[in-house]
């Protein structure tokens, strides 16, 4: 994360919101390399949507972030008082305050507003990390071929950096209290503005023993998990911290059951907090730190007896991705079947139609696109891709009004965004909120009201874009895309400083080949030896080693399962594969 001091920060507040409106609705800024008809750059897509989260980005160190128009908000969330502490007993402060060195005051700065407001909330961030993490999973070499890894490492770090600040451990490693809010729905009766200009009292809103939030500390601990394995091969000591919180974080929300509520209402979390505790057993599997759950779907719509309402996938209801990556693991039928009832169920991804449904309606059409990418199984002309590529092409701007609905991208975007950072004025974007996934169309005519009233269509949000990721990785490694004409967009941006260098942004691009031997030539990483390194060397080196959690007697002899060379088939050779497709 290091920022070459450049003019643009200093030039961004110069910048007049009308040239912005023109360079933008004018349609004279077009540096997309594949047209509508032929479907959406999805890398360009990908890279770009990282940018969202650096305008949601809140705390000190904000102004060395890689956008010119942001500085630093909220800066006293470093100081926030426990005297207005919500569900704290006088104990528990006693702890925390004895943990801070006698200090009367946390340091709850950094993370990320939630939406178009700044609340912070700890479950959103959560489900927005685990769900980057599994679209990194599920996709590998999906953000290499986009060239933004550096960027989403950022991310997922600043992210999993605060959740891990906001959970304070005893001695023993065990979790005594979170602190799973700042703000509230207060937020909403501020003056309209920008969160550099905010200083009204922001309360924090805790977890305990006693009053507990079982979604929110299980959705901590998937998205610490997820970041653990992103981590792994790069940086273990951070992945192995991000593991540590995760395990006492799970063992918190499974312990202590309970379904309090810290968000003011704004998130009805439910009393379900099954899928949240299996999801991050996965991940626990994953990072070879557990073995494989046990929840698995009956056609009563029940896992092991707890009912699923085959809602959607979202920051409440995970089940769906929890079956999704599950499938993806193991290539249980009882998955895929269960995934297929939820696309029939909430009307699929057909070819020759949006599929809209509620508030923020693109983030549920990109989790019914997660779910067809799982049936497609890599098959691109599969109905199942084809039907994902088309709704994302619809987001992206193959759509009746011609509009791309993630900002920064293709020719037109919505002007009239419900977001207070970058339309602070309410008559168009301040600045250009580049990478934002807004709610979108509400029906398959395409019907939008660009007006920053029109929240339930006009605002993005934290899992907004994380839903698109998984879709739009999925796409990326489906049909590729050619994110470097990026660059010239960011050259032409006031909003980015193209100085600015993400953690392993100098590495080079790699090609989106395979590798390939012939003749008897032993080719490293071919798992299944069919003279080809790729994704299906990853998914049949996955399913192996569930075959060989579940049954003794596993034949190894037709397959190079010990890629790594050290005796042992397990976790470590699934990233010695992942390494080997991200360095070709």
């Amino acid at each position: 994360m290091r920022k070459a001091a450049g003019w643009k920060k200093a030039m961004a507040s110069l910048v007049s919101a009308s040239t912005l409106f023109s360079c933008t609705i004018t349609g004279t800024m077009n540096f997309s390399t594949v047209t509508a008809a032929d479907g959406a750059n999805y890398a360009e897509a990908l890279a770009m949507s990282l940018y969202f989260f650096d305008a949601n980005e809140c705390g000190t160190e904000v102004d060395d972030n890689c956008l010119t128009w942001r500085g630093n908000c909220h800066t006293y969330d470093a100081e926030a008082s426990l005297d207005s502490a919500a569900n704290l007993s006088s104990s528990e402060k006693a702890m925390i305050k004895e943990a801070n060195g006698g200090s009367n005051t946390v340091d709850v700065s950094g993370g990320y507003h939630d939406a178009g407001d700044h609340i912070k909330f700890n479950v959103t961030m959560g489900f927005a990390a685990s769900s980057l993490a599994m679209s990194y999973y599920m996709n590998p070499g999906a953000y290499e071929k986009a060239n933004c890894e550096g960027h989403f490492r950022e991310v997922l770090k600043k992210t999993c950096d605060y959740l891990m600040k906001t959970t304070y451990l005893d001695n023993s490693g065990n979790v005594y209290a979170v602190c799973a809010t700042v703000a509230n729905s207060a937020d909403h009766d501020v003056t309209w503005e920008p969160p550099e200009n905010q200083t009204y009292d922001r309360p924090t809103y805790w977890l305990t023993a006693s009053y507990n939030n079982s979604v929110t500390t299980a959705t901590m601990a998937s998205a610490l998990a997820g970041t653990a394995y992103v981590f792994k091969d790069v940086d273990a000591e951070y992945s192995a911290k991000c593991m540590k919180y995760s395990k006492a974080l799970y063992d918190f929300a499974k312990k202590y059951p309970d379904m309090q509520d810290t968000t003011s209402g704004l998130y009805r979390l439910t009393d379900t907090y099954i899928d949240d505790l299996a999801l991050a057993e996965v991940w626990f599997y994953i990072n070879g730190e557990g073995s494989l759950p046990t929840y698995k779907p009956t056609a009563n719509g029940c896992y092991n007896g707890q009912y699923y309402d085959y809602h959607l996938y979202c920051w409440d209801k995970v089940w769906s991705g929890y079956a999704t990556l599950m499938y993806y693991i193991t290539g249980d039928q009882a998955f895929a079947n269960e995934m297929q009832f939820e696309l029939n169920n909430k009307g699929g991804v057909p070819t020759n139609k949006y599929n809209a449904a509620g508030w923020g309606a693109s983030r549920y059409n990109c989790a019914l696109q997660m779910v067809a990418l799982g049936l497609a199984k890599g098959d691109a002309n599969s109905t199942y891709a084809l039907g994902a590529k088309y709704q994302t092409d619809y987001l992206l701007g193959n759509n009746q009004k011609s509009t791309s609905f993630l900002l920064g991208y293709g020719n037109t975007w919505p002007q009239q965004v419900h977001h207070r950072a970058a339309n602070s004025q309410k008559t168009g974007m301040t600045h250009v909120l580049y990478g934002a996934l807004v709610g979108g169309p509400t029906d398959s005519d395409c019907t939008y009201t660009d007006y920053w009233d029109q929240y339930q269509s006009t605002e993005p949000a934290l899992d907004y874009n994380a839903c698109f990721a998984l879709a739009c990785a999925g796409l990326v490694n489906l049909y590729g895309g050619d994110a470097s004409e990026l660059d010239d967009i960011i050259k032409n941006a006031p909003e980015i400083d193209e100085n600015y260098k993400f953690d392993g942004e100098e590495q080079p691009q790699p090609s989106t080949e395979t590798t390939e031997t012939t003749g008897d030539e032993k080719l490293k990483g071919d798992v299944n030896n069919d003279g080809v390194v790729n994704v299906t060397d990853v998914v049949c080196l996955g399913r192996y080693l569930v075959k060989a959690e579940l049954t003794e007697d596993v034949d190894t002899s037709d397959f190079n399962y010990d890629v790594n060379d050290d005796g042992k088939i397990n976790v470590f050779d699934l990233v010695a594969v992942r390494r080997i497709l991200i360095e070709q």
